[in-house]
């Protein structure tokens, strides 16, 4: 894996490029930011994961993260949003994915999460625990940017 810091925006060429982004939703506890990471109905994925979803070729990161987080969970509005400067590259067979680390910090008295149907649990976890807990390790990579992004 390699590191991507060009266009935000998506590139659907005929390189076979694909940009996605890779929302963690977090708030500050007592401890430092916790994570809120989701699981979907088994027939679709067991492991814990973010928000994720590919980058409309209009989009830049932040209205397609705003987008996806809304679609999954019901949530409008950030306190704040955070992007780090550099996206992985993962390949997959011919295909290039980008996965863009996006952190969508909820504020105290923020609406609760309110997941559509398809999404089976939600769990808040703080940062050793989440990065145990994600399967993909393109998803762990972009946790450990956010999360020192956020301890900086």
């Amino acid at each position: 894996m390699n590191e991507y810091s060009g266009s935000h925006q998506a590139d659907f060429g005929d390189q076979g490029l694909r940009h996605e982004v890779d929302v963690f939703v977090f708030r500050f506890g007592a401890v430092g930011p916790e994570y809120l990471l989701l699981r979907h109905e088994p027939r679709l994925e067991e492991s814990w994961r973010p928000v994720t979803g590919s980058i409309a070729w209009h989009e830049d990161l932040r209205r397609a993260a705003m987008r996806r987080v809304r679609a999954e969970l019901g949530l409008d509005y950030a306190h704040d949003l955070v992007a780090p400067q550099a996206g992985l590259v993962e390949e997959i067979g011919d295909l290039r994915l980008v996965h863009w680390p996006i952190g969508f910090q909820l504020a105290r008295c923020a609406a609760q999460p309110r997941p559509l149907e398809r999404v089976r649990d939600l769990q808040w976890t703080d940062f050793t625990a989440a990065l145990e807990a994600l399967a993909n390790g393109a998803h762990r990579r972009n946790l450990l940017q956010l999360h020192l992004r956020l301890a900086a």
